[in-house]
């Protein structure tokens, strides 16, 4: 018998107690002091038969044949071999270009191009030969994917006219949701959820979007439009882009949202970090300050908002589960289905990538609608499930970002790709502890 290798360890809720977590089993326990030292540190199992068998049950402890990390690189294989199916997931691409100008966004510099008619319908032509047929969501993105709504209308018209049936979501800014597009959004674009941007308040805002027009207020139009999309009874996603240096900024523009929105069973928002070689990772532990940026966070906003895209309201299983989720310390099936058949994104020229962080770098297309997907090194790299980092391999968080994000690792260095709760990770253990105590 030996100890897994996935277990986090702190002080617990009382003194002389320890507190694990295995990120592998997502079991918690709660041990005194001594018998942490006995069991743990001097291999004393004999002495502690029961305690021993309850902690091999919780998977704290394990068979010496037993391989944990053979086991998670199996599993990646398996979920990407599940995944070579029929596309289910499309992300379309209208056009490239964009009504606002983000400081931070990660197709700055990308040549703004629009899809034309041509390229329109060899992209609904292909979804309609490589679809999932009890399945299918198309994600609008861009750019700006509500500056091209005739396009939108053209791939969908062509879908229905062929019996494709599908589900959309949209990405965007919220600047175009006019009456008009939303009346589309709704009876024509099967659209169930929108998500837009807010990452400050007023002139703030403004500045940072830094829109291409000169009239009116922009974030006054943009609240408007959220508004409006609320009364149809369309899911509205605030993805909030905050800087870990600048986390009061974010919690001011939080409570602003709560006052104004947060009754609405339709509307909720989300914490993102914003990646950046000129901002710390989120993943540091930011010993410097008093509490971690996402603890501050999360403790201005404990009871409104999570990080990462996860809604509470759309969890299906236990308490004791959604707990846990909610501050993503349950374990995942692979670090990301970019390498999988059954997603893809479709630029505005028709080019095919397996992550939407790469539009606008064409020489990252793994193919395109004319002729069809390919592998090449781009695809590999996505679809390859073998680590290469040691340093992952020996992780404790492994189970939790099963290597982490392939596009942040290559574009913002490894730190960047690590789970995002990282450098929080036991204030997130002992915050999830105390609320399952509670159910």
């Amino acid at each position: 018998m030996k100890q897994s290798q996935f277990i986090i360890e702190q002080e617990g809720s009382t003194s002389g107690t320890v507190l694990l977590y295995s990120t592998f089993s997502t079991s918690m326990v709660e041990l005194e002091n001594t018998l942490y030292v006995d069991i743990f540190e001097n291999h004393n199992y004999i002495n502690y038969p029961d305690e021993v068998a309850a902690l091999y049950e919780m998977g704290f402890l394990i068979d010496d044949d037993y391989d944990e990390k053979r086991f998670l690189e199996d599993l990646r294989i398996k979920t990407l071999s599940a995944n070579n199916s029929s596309p289910s997931y499309y992300i379309i691409c209208p056009t490239t270009g964009c009504n606002a100008r983000c400081y931070y966004c990660f197709e700055k510099g990308a040549i703004q191009k629009r899809m034309n008619k041509k390229t329109a319908e060899a992209v609904a032509k292909y979804i309609v030969a490589n679809h999932d047929e009890d399945n299918l969501v198309i994600q609008w993105f861009g750019g700006e994917p509500l500056l091209e709504p005739n396009t939108i209308s053209y791939i969908v018209d062509f879908l229905h006219e062929n019996g494709v049936s599908f589900d959309s979501k949209i990405i965007t800014n919220g600047y175009l949701l006019t009456d008009e597009v939303v009346d589309l959004a709704v009876k024509k674009w099967n659209v169930r959820i929108i998500q837009i941007t807010i990452d400050a308040l007023n002139e703030e805002y403004n500045n940072i979007k830094n829109y291409v027009y000169s009239k009116g207020n922009p974030f006054e139009i943009v609240m408007g439009n959220i508004e409006r999309c609320l009364k149809r009874e369309i899911n509205i996603r605030i993805r909030m882009n905050f800087n870990p240096l600048e986390y009061e900024k974010t919690v001011e523009t939080v409570e602003y949202l709560k006052e104004r929105f947060g009754k609405n069973p339709y509307f909720f928002v989300y914490l993102a970090p914003i990646d950046s070689t000129d901002i710390p990772s989120i993943t540091q532990e930011f010993k410097q300050n008093k509490k971690h940026p996402l603890i501050e966070l999360l403790d201005a906003e404990k009871d409104f908002c999570s990080f990462g895209n996860y809604d509470s309201r759309m969890e299906k299983e236990s308490s004791h589960d959604a707990i846990l989720k909610k501050y993503y310390l349950t374990p995942i099936p692979t670090s990301c289905y970019g390498g999988c058949e059954s997603s893809l994104t479709i630029d505005s020229m028709g080019n095919i990538f397996n992550c939407h962080r790469l539009l606008g770098h064409e020489e990252y297309a793994s193919g395109n609608v004319f002729s069809g997907r390919i592998v090449n090194d781009i695809s590999s790299y996505y679809a390859n499930p073998y680590l290469k980092e040691e340093e992952c391999s020996m992780c404790h968080l492994l189970p939790l970002c099963q290597g982490g994000c392939k596009y942040r690792a290559f574009k913002y260095g490894k730190e960047h790709a690590c789970t995002t709760v990282k450098g929080a990770i036991k204030d997130l253990i002992k915050r999830a502890f105390e609320e399952i105590n509670e159910l």
